[in-house]
C-alpha cells in the first residue's frame, strides 16, 4: 500500500459534509483489487481503486457503488452495506472513492476461523444457507436494475483468454479457455444481475450469521449460472484445498446439495455445471498467472504475486479436471 493515510484523512475531512468528525484512516485491505481503509470518527468504510498497477481493470467506483445501492434497494435483497458518498473527483484524495456502512464480521478462505471450527454442524448447513440465499436473491432481481454491464458467457471466456494470453499462461490454460469461448455451456434462462465474485471469502460473517456480501467490483448482468459455477469450483480438490477453508467440515453442504438448492431458489436449471467451474477456474488461473507475470517483469512489487507462482500449476490442474469431466 502506496497511500499517504494522512493525506486521505485531511482530504476527507475537508470534503465531507461531517468530515470534521474524521480522527483518522486505517489500511484493512490493499492490494491488488479496490482498496479498503476504515475511516475513523465516522465509523464508515473507504472503498478506493488499488494503489498501485491492479489485475482487474477498469476500476470503476460508480459501478461498484451503483451496484450496491441497486442491491441494497431490492425488495429482496441480500446482506450489503448500505452506501454513502461517491465522488469521482481524483483530486480530492488521490483517486475515485465512495463510503460505505461498516458491518462487523470476519471474513475467511485459506483457514478456518476458530468460531467454524467449534461450530456445530447444524451451524454450518445455516451458514451454507445462508450463502445461497444471498447469492441466489441477487439472481432473482430484475435485470434492469443492476447499472452494471452486459456481458455473455462467451465474452466472459473471451476475456479470461485474452488475460492468460498476456499473462505468459500455461498454453494448455489457453486452449481450455479457448474452448469454452468456442463451445459455450448452456444458459440456464433469461440474463439477471451477477455478482461476480461471490465466494466464501466475499462473505462477511459474525460468528455462523452472514451480515454482508461485498465485493461488488465485478458486478454485472449475465448468466447467473456463471455466479453457481464460481461457488462449485472449490469443492472436489481433493488435498489440495485451495482457498476452501471449511468445505470438508462436517455439517457443510455437499456440492450436489449446493447445487440443487440454488436451483430451488432461482426456479433455474443449472446445465452444464462442470463446464461452468471450468470457466471459474479459469477465471482464477488467469488472474494468478497475470499477477506472477506482472512481478516476474517489475511491473508489480506485491510480494504476493511472486508467492502466487507457487500455487498457479495446482489451479491449471484442477481447471484441466474441471474442462475434461
Amino acid at each position: 500500500m502506496s497511500r499517504d493515510l494522512r493525506q486521505l484523512e485531511e482530504g476527507l475531512r475537508a470534503y465531507l459534509t461531517d468530515g470534521q468528525a474524521v480522527t483518522g484512516v486505517k489500511a484493512l485491505s490493499t492490494g491488488h483489487s479496490n482498496e479498503t481503509y476504515l475511516v475513523e470518527g465516522l465509523n464508515r468504510i473507504l472503498r478506493m481503486p488499488p494503489s498501485e498497477e491492479g489485475l482487474l481493470p477498469p476500476y470503476d467506483m460508480a459501478r461498484e457503488y451503483g451496484a450496491i445501492t441497486a442491491v441494497g434497494s431490492w425488495e429482496d435483497p441480500p446482506p450489503v452495506p448500505k452506501a454513502y458518498e461517491l465522488c469521482l473527483d481524483a483530486a480530492v484524495i488521490g483517486d475515485p472513492f465512495f463510503l460505505m456502512e461498516r458491518r462487523y464480521g470476519e471474513a475467511y478462505e485459506y483457514a478456518e476461523p476458530e468460531w467454524f471450527a467449534k461450530a456445530s454442524p447444524e451451524a454450518r448447513s445455516g451458514m451454507c444457507a445462508q450463502w445461497v440465499a444471498a447469492v441466489a436473491a441477487v439472481h432473482r432481481m430484475p435485470a434492469a436494475l443492476m447499472p452494471g454491464p452486459r456481458t455473455s458467457v462467451v465474452e466472459q471466456a473471451a476475456h479470461w483468454y485474452d488475460v492468460a494470453q498476456n499473462a505468459e499462461s500455461s498454453q494448455m490454460l489457453i486452449d481450455v479457455i479457448d474452448d469454452l469461448v468456442r463451445n459455450p455451456p448452456r444458459a440456464s434462462g433469461p440474463e439477471s444481475p451477477v455478482h461476480g465474485d461471490p465466494k466464501v471469502g466475499n462473505c462477511l460473517w459474525n460468528e455462523c450469521q452472514m451480515v454482508a456480501l461485498l465485493d461488488w467490483e465485478m458486478a454485472h448482468v449475465g448468466e447467473p449460472l456463471t455466479d453457481l459455477g464460481y461457488m462449485a469450483c472449490f469443492y472436489d480438490q481433493g488435498d489440495r484445498a485451495l482457498a476452501s477453508a471449511g468445505f470438508y467440515a462436517p455439517g457443510w453442504w455437499s456440492r450436489e446439495r449446493l447445487i440443487g438448492e440454488w436451483e430451488a431458489a432461482t426456479n433455474r436449471t443449472a446445465h452444464d455445471m462442470r463446464r461452468y467451474e471450468a470457466l471459474a477456474l479459469c477465471k482464477i488461473s488467469a488472474i494468478i498467472a497475470l499477477g506472477f507475470h506482472l512481478h516476474r517483469i517489475g511491473r508489480a512489487r506485491d510480494p504476493r504475486f511472486e508467492a502466487w507462482g507457487k500455487v498457479l500449476p495446482g489451479f491449471i490442474e484442477l481447471t484441466l479436471e474441471r474442462a475434461a469431466a
